[in-house]
């Protein structure tokens, strides 16, 4: 996130977007991330988390093999935490 902000134009670049979109995304992120500090049962917050993060895989991680194993990766982190809470 913070990355995203400091760096719009490279982190753009690097995944085929334009810098609004990139700071769009942060601001995404740091809402979500307000979300799940802020909620009582994080459970809402962390799937929300999940869809995003599958979202980016489908959108970003088409023909870039690295981005799509990152944000896969972090969707699996989240549905691990989230089944954690489940029980």
């Amino acid at each position: 996130m913070a990355l995203a902000l400091a760096r719009t134009d490279r982190v753009a670049e690097s995944i085929g977007v334009t810098p609004s979109e990139v700071r769009a995304l942060a601001v995404r992120d740091l809402g979500s991330a307000v979300s799940l500090v802020a909620a009582s049962d994080p459970r809402a917050a962390i799937g929300v988390r999940v869809f995003f993060d599958l979202a980016d895989s489908a959108r970003y991680g088409r023909g870039r093999p690295a981005l799509l194993a990152s944000t896969l990766g972090f969707a699996a982190i989240g549905a691990a935490g989230f089944l954690a809470r489940r029980g």
